[in-house]
């Protein structure tokens, strides 16, 4: 009995920081993310709906860098994701720069349309995985364009 008391409590204590998401993740298996275009969907956008509110929730990844030309939505963006418990990310400016870091696993997209394939395109060729929102291109070669590099440089998009 004292032994089965002794395994309930630990359980009882236990169980809710492990369903909750409070163990610790190991490092292999957390996805650095970096979101460009933060200034519509690509930040809080309408109560926690868009994509840096988005991959702050999810367990096994973290925003370790938001992206946009304008260095003025930085402060509400990055005051949103630490409210969510997320770490406050880097604050870049240029779209390369996240190409060049190589803490980022993926970038996700939300920039105007007419950046989507190029800016796909120079994110595959760093090495990383690619979200982006439709419209993906403008035309028909630049989506052709965006798949050949994906699959060139073995990339998910």
């Amino acid at each position: 009995i004292k032994k089965s008391m002794i395994a309930t409590a630990g359980l009882t204590i236990g169980a809710p920081a492990y369903i909750k998401g409070y163990m610790q993740n190991k490092p292999n298996e957390m996805i650095n993310v970096a979101v460009a275009g933060i200034r519509s969907r690509g930040g809080y956008y309408y109560g926690g709906s868009g994509h840096t509110a988005n991959y702050t929730k999810i367990k096994n990844s973290r925003v370790v860098a938001v992206c946009d030309v304008d260095e003025n939505l930085f402060p509400v963006e990055i005051g949103h994701i630490e409210e969510l418990g997320g770490a406050k990310p880097k604050k870049v400016v240029d779209f390369r720069d996240l190409c060049d870091d190589k803490d980022i696993d993926a970038i996700s997209i939300a920039t105007p349309d007419h950046w989507h394939a190029l800016q796909t395109i120079w994110a595959c060729q760093a090495g990383k995985d690619v979200y982006v929102e439709k419209p993906i291109s403008y035309t028909i070669d630049e989506g052709r364009k965006m798949v050949q590099a994906a699959r060139k440089y073995n990339r998910v998009v």
